[in-house]
């Protein structure tokens, strides 16, 4: 989608931006350098705007597809093959694997948050989801100081009153008070009589996004609840109605409080509980495989919603020697990843390298099983389009990438919402070269007309 009709001309929504983005870094849109340094994340100056049919389309798929890997993954824990156990529990040890053990057999829900990452193909209308995330599915704040920093700045260019500003900002949302109730009716699920439960929200020291998770205990805050910043040595689960775990289960130490919590999801009200592998890529790519094979689909359960969505996965399959004479002929409609990885640290793009390389990368993929081996996965390629980044040295133009990531969860009530990433890379990285883009409704968008 293309942010077409907006009010502005392009001085002024530089200066919206401009005062956006002040506002949204003072309200914490920034991350922690390991060195201690906090760096505000630039802020584009071009919304994303879509029609709300299509977000709600978005979130209708990234439902069906969590919902298709959790059926897939019970399924193949219980039937499936050596490799296939492998792949979701290979790649876990230590606390994480003692605490995976328990998803399926004591934790009422083994996802109660989740995020798809989507990216939309040059030339094309709907989105395709490259990835499932369900340990960190975060950025719920980052989304809201992004969308509502420009909305404000906007609404005050178009003087707009504040009553008026105050309606468009709700008529917008929130995706951070759309976790907090997707957090309530989780807690209520379990039997949970109160209003408004206490919160800890969890992470390790010198998280990145410490910044952000200050900003969720402080909206939780301000509706009413308890809610305070906890790291894992400090957590006593049995203090608090509700657990937020913003955390890798392999960054808690053994001897931890917190680590109580993740050994046993059935007692403590844990969001979410340990499930790494739900977002393996290689369940990703037997997700993809069930559009072609009926009888893994049957396997899982898959229903018609479920089916549909792993048809529209680009074709992802776990790495295979087999493969190998399609993925030498021709490099450039490929992409590596490690089955379980994060932060795209392992990708690899066939049409960025050269011939030699690639080749080189996809044998030493092949022989390489850690981390439950790699997936080859069909590569989506995006258009660049031109876009102005806010930093804190002023405006640059240049042309960026943009994702669109949308949460989902398998409560009655769950999040759906999107964040937009944009960079210069096709591997996004909100802070090498690229931020965050606010996302506007085409609908919210015509109140500032």
């Amino acid at each position: 989608m293309s942010p077409t009709g907006l009010p502005f001309a392009p001085e002024d929504l530089i200066a919206v931006a401009s005062e956006a983005a002040a506002w949204a870094w003072s309200e914490g849109m920034t991350v922690l350098r390991p060195d201690g340094r906090v760096v505000p994340i630039p802020l584009l100056a071009e919304p994303e705007v879509w029609p709300r049919a299509a977000l709600a389309r978005l979130a209708a798929e990234a439902r069906a597809i969590l919902s298709g890997s959790v059926k897939l993954a019970r399924a193949l824990l219980q039937h499936g093959d050596a490799r296939d156990r492998e792949m979701l529990l290979g790649p876990f040890e230590g606390l994480e694997a003692e605490a995976m053990a328990r998803l399926f057999v004591e934790a009422p829900e083994p996802v109660l948050l989740a995020r798809v990452d989507f990216l939309l193909p040059a030339g094309a209308s709907e989105p395709r989801a490259l990835e499932l995330n369900t340990t960190i599915p975060a950025m719920q704040a980052y989304a809201d100081l992004a969308a509502h920093g420009w909305l404000r700045a906007a609404a005050r260019r178009r003087g707009l009153t504040v009553r008026q500003t105050g309606t468009l900002l709700a008529e917008a949302g929130s995706h951070m008070e759309e976790l907090r109730r997707t957090l309530v009716a989780f807690y209520q699920r379990r039997g949970g009589v109160r209003e408004r439960p206490s919160v800890a929200l969890v992470a390790r020291p010198g998280d990145s996004q410490r910044a952000e998770q200050q900003r969720l205990a402080a909206h939780f805050r301000q509706m009413g609840h308890q809610a305070v910043n906890l790291v894992p040595a400090e957590c006593e689960p049995e203090r608090f109605d509700l657990l937020y775990r913003h955390v890798w289960a392999h960054n808690v130490p053994p001897e931890a409080p917190f680590a109580r919590a993740l050994r046993a999801p059935g007692r403590f009200p844990l969001v979410n509980p340990v499930n790494g592998m739900l977002e393996a890529k290689a369940l990703f790519a037997r997700l993809s495989e069930c559009a072609e094979d009926a009888r893994l689909a049957d396997l899982a359960g898959l229903d018609l919603a479920e089916r549909a969505a792993s048809g529209r996965l680009p074709w992802t399959r776990r790495l295979e020697a087999d493969l190998l004479p399609r993925l030498l002929e021709d490099r450039a409609p490929w992409v590596l990843k490690r089955s379980w990885d994060y932060g795209g640290k392992s990708i690899q793009l066939g049409a960025e390298m050269e011939p030699g390389d690639w080749k080189s990368a996809v044998l030493a993929a092949l022989a390489d099983r850690r981390g439950g081996g790699f997936v080859v996965q069909e590569r989506i390629f995006a258009a660049r389009r031109p876009a102005t980044r806010i930093t804190m040295d002023g405006p640059s133009a240049g042309e960026l990438y943009r994702d669109i990531s949308t949460y989902t969860g398998l409560g009655e009530i769950a999040p759906t919402g999107s964040v937009v990433r944009a960079a210069s890379s096709p591997v996004v990285n909100i802070l090498g070269g690229g931020g965050l883009a606010p996302l506007v409704s085409e609908e919210t968008l015509a109140h500032l007309r």
